[in-house]
């Protein structure tokens, strides 16, 4: 009796998980949807991510199809906004760890992505064809892979200023890398705001 009771507990509790999933999938789908029709690409990628790995069955499947429609305009759009020339402001990685070497300047454009220091010193390129903006489970979209290193990139504007931030998310030793950011729960208002128009993150400004 006591296992058989034990049986009916664990099928319910298998039970509440399952709907509870449904419900959840349900809910980042009709996220997913609203983003997607506001033109909000990028973060309605992510949702549908995210319900493919948790479901490989018809909302996996869906989802998998809305991604692979999504992923040429994604990064198309992308690359159109970070476009052109940009300028270091700061830099925090130090380059034995990455497999980057964060110059001076870049430039962005013929699908490559180019670190220089001046006209003359270029250091290294990034064919943006062989190597994609993409998904991945640690740096969402967009990211980039680069052996075993996986770098996020975003763009924002504070003050003005076009910004272009650069995340390192696994090192070139295939290390997760883990970056606390507590700006968001600074309880004065004044000094929060100050806080978040600051990068903890390598970025570069538009020349």
């Amino acid at each position: 009796m006591k296992y058989f009771l034990l049986i009916i507990f664990l099928l319910t509790i298998n039970s509440i998980n399952a709907q509870s999933n449904i419900e959840l999938i349900n809910n980042y789908e009709k996220k997913a949807a609203e983003l997607e029709k506001d033109g909000n690409y990028f973060e309605a990628i992510n949702y549908y991510y995210t319900i493919s790995q948790m479901d490989t069955f018809r909302n996996g499947e869906n989802a998998i199809k809305k991604i692979e429609i999504l992923i040429p305009k994604c990064r198309e759009l992308f690359y159109q906004e970070i476009k052109g020339k940009w300028k270091l402001k700061k830099k925090f990685d130090l380059d034995y760890y990455s497999n980057i070497k964060f110059t001076k300047f870049i430039k962005i454009e013929n699908n490559t992505i180019t670190f220089y220091e001046n006209s003359k010193n270029m250091v290294s390129q990034i064919n943006l064809e062989n190597q994609p903006f993409s998904y991945n489970m640690f740096a969402g979209f967009p990211s980039l892979k680069l052996g075993k290193e996986i770098w996020s990139f975003s763009v924002r504007k504070v003050n003005g200023q076009k910004r272009l931030c650069l995340r390192k998310h696994v090192d070139k030793n295939g290390n997760l890398i883990g970056l606390l950011d507590d700006r968001g729960i600074i309880i004065n208002k004044r000094k929060r705001e100050k806080a978040l128009k600051q990068e903890i993150d390598i970025y570069y400004i538009k020349k």
